[in-house]
């Protein structure tokens, strides 16, 4: 982001993408939260399937979609959001449990108070918006959480407290007034998230106001750094965006402006790099950032280039799909303070790339079951018809949660079949040696030539997961990097080598 009323693209965009080939999108904006903002569409864009992130997208467009008016590509997007929203509903109406509970992943028969709870407040967030959700389904995942918050269920007391933040939502037929107390009388078991999420659930129920001023106190201090929890989601940047947003929420008497003024500027950080923060981080953080700001008007953009995409309140303009590197504002825009946004989608030259490990290792096997002397080279090609056993072998410093791998196949090949258990069943998958051990699949996606394979745990120490595909169309493939990062902490991460698949059609 830059103030003023030139930019230099070419001056001040990273080495990588003066020598890469591929196209970039400029935007230009009156706000000074643009970088801030543009986090909607990376939370919206999630890509992986999982409850978590379907509630998550739910609640950020239905509470936050007013943000996208700032954003002049929204406008081309926002019927794709409507329907991934649509048929997100459904998915949740088709996988929810006899109990009440929704899972983590759909065709999952545990259920997750977490989830639940997030689901529960996104459909009603969702109906507010003009959504229509499937009949019965918000009674099912409410009768569920009374029962969490009741301790009829088996639930922490973080997840109580988020439970029963749900229920406030909507009218229920039991008094809250009682768990809300219980909750209270325990809330040093709950943490300063818990306590956050309390808060808010006595001021949406308007009871024990003293409490609540007794929460904020509790919460009135630097947030403490944490791992990330697998049961509950936490870490350190969602903590610090939930805390933000119950005062930003509240305004109780200790939020005062001399207070306020660092949490904006605390927010500005935290949000300054939107695509490497988890669906939890981004979705707190632009809750808080909407309360404490949402109100914040800047003026209109006065743009002379008549090729600029506008945003829909006229705050915002964009050039889109330039070619790299080479971009000039036709005239210099005649207003001062302007914040600017470049994002550049790019590919190097060289088809082949090295290894990368930041805490993960990952390697991409090969191995033709069809015919092991053809390897996919120039020199010995696969064939029409082969198959070929894709082995990611995998090795991490330490124990991971909710890893996603992600390996998008070159055109020629495509994945038959991503069940380790069932292809074992016909082909010998053997292991590079004793101490490494198949991975536990989770779940799985195939998405056009994109095949996902979830492991809700990666142990330290080495593994392998093997899946099968087949040599569809002849012809000479870029095989992109195979791609592994835990969904919800962005330290680490691994990437594969790269390589060229040759098929012949003989």
């Amino acid at each position: 982001m830059l103030p003023g009323e030139q930019l230099d693209v070419r001056t001040i965009m990273p080495e990588a993408w003066k020598q890469g080939c591929g196209r970039m999108d400029v935007t230009v904006s009156t706000s000074p939260w643009l970088p801030e903002i543009t986090g909607l569409p990376a939370l919206l864009e999630y890509p992986h399937g999982c409850f978590e992130q379907i509630s998550s997208r739910l609640l950020g467009y239905a509470m936050l979609g007013s943000l996208l008016a700032y954003l002049p590509d929204s406008q081309s997007r926002d019927q794709e959001y409507r329907s991934v929203i649509g048929r997100s509903l459904q998915q949740m109406d088709e996988s929810v449990l006899q109990n009440g509970m929704l899972p983590y992943w759909p065709g999952d028969t545990v259920g997750n108070a977490f989830v639940t709870a997030q689901a529960l407040w996104a459909i009603n967030e969702a109906t507010e918006a003009s959504f229509v959700a499937p009949e019965g389904l918000a009674d099912k995942l409410r009768g569920a959480l009374l029962k969490v918050v009741q301790g009829q269920l088996s639930a922490s007391r973080f997840d109580r407290a988020f439970a029963l933040f749900a229920l406030t939502y909507t009218p229920a037929d039991q008094d809250l007034a009682a768990p809300a107390q219980d909750l209270y009388l325990r809330r040093n078991e709950m943490g300063d998230e818990g306590r956050a999420l309390l808060a808010l659930a006595l001021h949406r129920l308007g009871i024990m106001a003293a409490e609540q001023d007794q929460l904020f106190r509790e919460i009135d201090t630097p947030t403490k750094p944490r791992a990330f929890d697998p049961l509950i989601f936490t870490s350190t940047t969602r903590a610090e965006g939930m805390r933000i947003f119950a005062f930003a929420t509240i305004a109780p008497k200790i939020w005062t402006p001399e207070k306020q003024k660092p949490m904006r500027e605390r927010l500005k950080t935290l949000m300054s790099s939107s695509a490497s923060l988890s669906t939890q981080e981004n979705l707190w953080l632009l809750l808080a950032f909407k309360s404490m700001l949402g109100t914040d008007e800047s003026a209109p953009l006065m743009i002379p280039d008549g090729g600029a995409l506008l945003s829909k309140n006229g705050r915002s303009a964009a050039w889109l799909n330039c070619l790299l590197p080479d971009f000039r504002l036709k005239k210099p825009l005649d207003q001062q303070n302007l914040s600017y946004l470049i994002r550049a989608k790019y590919t190097t030259d060289s088809p082949e790339t090295d290894r990368e490990d930041r805490g993960i290792r990952l390697e991409r096997v090969i191995h033709n079951v069809t015919d092991p002397k053809r390897t996919g080279t120039a020199e010995a090609p696969f064939r029409l018809g082969d198959q070929i056993l894709i082995t990611y072998r995998v090795n991490t410093q330490k124990t991971q949660n909710y890893v996603a791998l992600e390996d998008l196949l070159p055109a020629g090949l495509e994945t038959v079949n991503p069940n380790l258990a069932m292809i074992q069943k016909f082909f010998d998958v053997p292991l590079e040696n004793s101490e490494d051990r198949a991975l536990a699949l989770s779940h799985s996606e195939l998405r056009d030539r994109s095949t996902l394979l979830y492991f809700n745990e990666l142990f330290a120490g080495s593994g392998d997961y093997s899946v099968l595909a087949r040599a569809t169309a002849a012809g000479t493939f870029r095989w992109p990097a195979t791609q592994i990062s835990p969904m919800y902490d962005s330290r680490f991460s691994g990437l594969s080598p790269s390589s060229v698949c040759v098929v012949s059609g003989e």
